[in-house]
């Protein structure tokens, strides 16, 4: 027999409202199992433990009132369909995985998915985490790096300075000037901005592979893919100005960071390309 539950979620996240509908279209959740957290703190004050629900999405067990939070408040409603999920989600190993995997994910939320806040009673914004951030930062340049060394040393292999460092110099050069840049701006909140700039690079990077994979199998079969090469190279330039453009604006900070952004290119290609 399925229990009643109550799922709270983030009204201001778009993560959190996505996920939390496909539990209820799939009945995971009833109709009314998904309540905004702003609506059920304000309603019910005493329930939940406000703070810690900000960061781990509390599940309220109607029958029994007991309250789970964070990953065990997903494995309780998954677990109620795929009784497995629940039994290999709460064996030690893999849920102390599950757990960083989760608040990796949880911290950095606004990152993810940014949206327009709104102006509620109550909001539902994650605690500051300094650690997660540096590490979210940390492991998508990582892969921002692996991605974008693929593409330029299989595209633009004849035209990169025979450097070992040049290909984290736009990564790592980028993040310090709009980090230098947004402080001279007088801007509010670096810890949200460079977390921003990490994830539109990384963003870039996926579509950078993407392009990638495809020129690879189009030059396996014999097609010429310089001058492709360097039209995706600028469609994805496009792609991550833009996206850093429509984040900037949600979050309201100075037009001038995206002026920064492309004085950077312009000033660095000399020290990573040779024309």
């Amino acid at each position: 027999m399925k229990a009643d539950l109550t799922l709270l979620y983030d009204e201001d996240c778009p993560l959190c409202r996505w996920y939390t509908k496909i539990f209820v279209k799939y009945n995971l959740l009833p109709a009314n199992g998904r309540i905004s957290y702003a609506v059920y703190v304000n309603e019910h004050p005493k329930v939940v433990d406000s703070e810690l629900a900000q960061t781990k999405i509390a599940c309220i067990n109607e029958d029994t009132h007991e309250v789970k939070y964070g990953i065990d408040s997903l494995l309780l409603i998954l677990g109620q369909r795929f009784r497995f999920i629940k039994l290999i989600g709460n064996f030690k190993p893999i849920h102390g995985l599950l757990q960083l995997l989760y608040l990796f994910i949880s911290y950095n939320r606004k990152i993810i998915a940014p949206s327009k806040k709104k102006d509620l009673n109550c909001s539902c914004e994650p605690a500051k985490s300094f650690f997660w951030r540096i590490a979210f930062i940390a492991i998508i340049s990582w892969i921002t790096h692996v991605n974008v060394t693929f593409y330029f040393h299989h595209f633009f292999s004849n035209y990169l300075i025979q450097n070992p460092v040049s290909d984290l110099i736009l990564l790592v050069g980028q993040i310090v000037f709009q980090w230098i840049a947004f402080l001279l701006f007088k801007q509010e909140n670096s810890y949200d901005y460079l977390g921003h700039l990490a994830f539109t690079s990384f963003l870039g990077s996926l579509v950078l592979l993407f392009f990638g994979l495809g020129l690879q199998l189009l030059a396996n079969i014999g097609v010429q893919t310089d001058f492709l090469a360097i039209s995706c190279y600028g469609i994805t330039f496009c792609f991550m100005f833009i996206e850093h453009k429509r984040r900037i604006s949600l979050k309201e900070w100075s037009s001038k960071l995206s002026m920064s952004w492309i004085l950077f290119r312009v000033l660095i290609y000399p020290l990573v390309f040779q024309f």
